[in-house]
Parts: C-alpha cells; sequence; structure tokens
C-alpha cells in the first residue's frame, strides 16, 4: 500500500468515527464517580477476612451508585497461637479502618463515611468511632455520617440500641466515654442471649476474661478505659459482700459454671444468626444495617430507620 493510499484509508477512517453535529450520539456507559458520596468501611468478626466477610456482605452489597464499600483487612485473630491476639489483631483493624479513611477524606473532602462491624469487626469500628466523635481520631466528627455495629464487645448500656432492651453489657467493658458527638448516629444491635454483647453484669469471670482478651495490646488512647473497667469488676465483687465476695465469684466452681453456660451459648449460634434475628417486626439485623447504610445518601436524617429502644 502506497503512502497516498495508506492516509486515503486512515482519513475514511477517522471520518468514520466523527459524529456530525446533527446526529443522535449513543449514550457512553456510566462510569463510577472517584468520589462517592458515601464511603462504607466494613469490619468482618474474627476468622473472616476481605474475601470472606461474613454476614457483613448482606450489610454492604447493593447500596447504591454513590456509595463506595470496602470490607477492611486485618489478622482477625484472637489467640496467642494464630498470628496476633485479639487484642493486638483489633488495633491493626482499627489503624487500617482510620488510615482508609484518611486516605479518602484527602482525596475526597464532600464524601462522607460510615463504619459497621461485626463481632471484633465491631469492637474496632466502634472504637474508631469512639475516637473520632471525643475529638481523638484523625477525621472530624462531621465527616461521618452514620455507624452501625452488630454485636460489639464493647456495648455500653448508653449506647443506642436496635431492638429489644438489654440488662447487660459488652463482654470487654463500655466505653466509658461513649460516642460523643457521634451519639445520635450511632446504633448497635445486640441479640439479648449473645454474651459478647450482653454480658450480665454478674458474670465476673467473663467479664475478666474478656478485659484480659482487650487489653492483650490495647490501644493506648483506650488504656484509661480499660482501667476503669477493671476498678468496676473489683468494686461490684466488693459490693456483693465484702472481700470474701471477690474470692468467691472468681473461685473455680464459678469459673466452670460460667464455662458451662458460655459453651451452651457457643453451640447455640446465636451469635451467628444475626441474618434472622428480628430487631422489628419482619426486619433482621441485618436488613436493618443495610436499610440504614442505603438511606444515608437517599434521605434526610430524620428519616432515616429508628431504633425500637434507647437503653
Amino acid at each position: 500500500m502506497s503512502l497516498r493510499t495508506w492516509l486515503v484509508t486512515l482519513a475514511v477512517v477517522v471520518a468514520g468515527l466523527v459524529i456530525p453535529s446533527t446526529a443522535t450520539a449513543a449514550p457512553l456507559p456510566t462510569l463510577r464517580p472517584l468520589c462517592p458520596d458515601l464511603y462504607v468501611l466494613a469490619i468482618p468478626g474474627t476468622w473472616a477476612d476481605i474475601a470472606e466477610p461474613g454476614i457483613l456482605r448482606a450489610v454492604t452489597d447493593g447500596l447504591g451508585p454513590r456509595t463506595r464499600s470496602t470490607y477492611v483487612g486485618y489478622d482477625a485473630t484472637a489467640f496467642p497461637w494464630e498470628k496476633a491476639i485479639y487484642g493486638r489483631s483489633k488495633a491493626q483493624a482499627v489503624a487500617n479502618t482510620t488510615g482508609l479513611a484518611t486516605m479518602m477524606l484527602r482525596r475526597c473532602p464532600r464524601t462522607k463515611v460510615a463504619l459497621t462491624g461485626y463481632s471484633q469487626g465491631a469492637d474496632a469500628a466502634g472504637d474508631v468511632a469512639a475516637e473520632i466523635g471525643n475529638g481523638r481520631g484523625a477525621i472530624r466528627p462531621d465527616q461521618v455520617a452514620g455507624v452501625v455495629l452488630l454485636s460489639d464487645p464493647r456495648r455500653s448500656s448508653r449506647d443506642t440500641i436496635v431492638g429489644p432492651a438489654l440488662a447487660g453489657q459488652g463482654s470487654g467493658g463500655p466505653r466509658l466515654s461513649g460516642m460523643g458527638r457521634l451519639r445520635s448516629r450511632t446504633f448497635t444491635i445486640c441479640a439479648p442471649k449473645d454474651l459478647y454483647c450482653n454480658t450480665p453484669r454478674e458474670y465476673y469471670v467473663t467479664r475478666i476474661v474478656g478485659y484480659l482478651a482487650e487489653t492483650s495490646d490495647p490501644t493506648p488512647s483506650q488504656m484509661s478505659q480499660y482501667q476503669a473497667e477493671a476498678g468496676a469488676i473489683l468494686d461490684e465483687m466488693l459490693s456483693t459482700g465484702g472481700i470474701g465476695a471477690v474470692g468467691r465469684e472468681v473461685s473455680n466452681q464459678r469459673a466452670r459454671q460460667q464455662i458451662i453456660v458460655f459453651n451452651q451459648f457457643i453451640q447455640s449460634g446465636v451469635h451467628t444468626d444475626y441474618g434472622e434475628f428480628e430487631v422489628q417486626p419482619g426486619i433482621s439485623a441485618v436488613r436493618w444495617a443495610h436499610q440504614f447504610l442505603a438511606q444515608l445518601t437517599s434521605t434526610p436524617p430524620s428519616s432515616v430507620p429508628q431504633p425500637l429502644h434507647k437503653e
């Protein structure tokens, strides 16, 4: 092919790509916006990961085109013979969540962040929310659209709960500073028989074990709260009958009783049943969490689904 012939062929091809101004152009595929209106950070529970996030997949799937969801990766382990003990694993989740939120907001300052998590993931998400709400976080409270926690081991009686009222608190002890400026936008869901998030106050052995797990490698800013929880456990035991009560409450007999109760709880499947546990008639915990997040970009805050109870 001569140079002249090649140039003519190229001109024809180019001319065929040019759309006359009078023609109607075919719509281009909609591109995903670089900056979403809402950035959801979802932290899976122990032994889950970003490939298999468990119940959080149903919480975050299909939240709408204006929302981007990311599962937070971390060790998600609990025991010393695994990658990391519980406290260190949770601290990693807190750090990774904070890092992802900060990177997004630096690039997209108008984007709002939402946090959700299940079990150990709820523990981490709740800590991040508490840090932000009390002015200790890397981002501002007004940059957070909402928080929803499922089976939070640090659930407090002061938290806004979705579903039945509860008598206990989280096995790891409550966040004494609460959620601060995020309190009105933070909701927690806990099945009444889930001992991780609803430990009876008189289950001192379980509370001590939870305290030890939380403090196995604690977040430095949370240490004063953990120390306060240790003091609360001791004071409550003393109030039940003086120094003699301490020995009774941590005796082998009481420990065996609570181990039996805890084993029955694990075998019951209550902790993994949030896809079926109804917080409102016909609405499961997972569905409520999904609806809450979905409506953060589509409706004003007043029409976001509201909880049945406030503790």
